[in-house]
């Protein structure tokens, strides 16, 4: 797994401390004066119960966004033991949406991300486990949410990827990110949604 991001990390607790709410993550620049910052890529995929989703759908939402694959046994169960945490945690909100990318649609069939959501005990409507296809790959926005997606034959199940679970606001703004693997990085995490909830008009 490849960690990135250690001088947004340093920006980001020390906006949070300063200021209480949390700044926009990613690239920016500057147009007729005005600061423009990064989105997320726009998106489309199926999830497990054959539905199609986008940005579009989960217009409105603030995402909770990962990327993982069944068949992974090192980082992947940790980290979607986070997201469950996180969904039972906010389940009260039902404009706050999960969205996990899978990076394996070879194997990742849509009855396998059911199984695999059915075996998560997941009932949560805004829990979505999204499938790529070879014409339009997960692993081609894993940069755009400032994770790493790559096939890589010497890593564990063939693919290498990184463990982070990314909040996006209802502008499409990554505002926060945690270690999926790091109980004490989700506890601060939690408090980064309360935050955003706050900022959002959830609270």
């Amino acid at each position: 797994m490849r960690f990135i991001l250690p001088s947004l990390l340093f920006l980001l607790i020390v906006t949070s401390c300063k200021d209480k709410k949390l700044p926009i993550l990613g690239n920016r620049y500057f147009e007729l004066g005005d600061t423009v910052y990064a989105k997320i890529p726009d998106f489309d995929y199926m999830n497990q119960d054959s539905q199609m989703v986008s940005l579009k759908s989960l217009e409105g939402d603030i995402i909770l966004a990962t990327f993982f694959f069944t068949s992974c046994q090192t980082i992947c169960p940790k980290v979607m033991r986070s997201m469950m945490r996180l969904e039972e945690t906010f389940k009260a909100d039902s404009q706050l949406s999960y969205v996990c990318f899978s990076l394996d649609h070879r194997k990742d069939t849509i009855p396998r991300l059911k199984q695999y959501k059915s075996k998560l005990g997941v009932q949560n409507n805004n829990f979505h486990l999204l499938r790529g296809n070879e014409y339009n790959d997960t692993k081609n926005i894993a940069n755009g949410f400032l994770s790493t997606a790559m096939d890589d034959p010497t890593a564990p199940g063939g693919i290498d990827h990184s463990g982070w679970i990314l909040l996006v606001d209802t502008a499409h703004h990554i505002r926060s990110f945690s270690l999926g693997t790091d109980e004490k990085d989700v506890n601060r995490f939690i408090d980064d949604i309360k935050l955003l909830q706050h900022e959002m008009g959830r609270h």
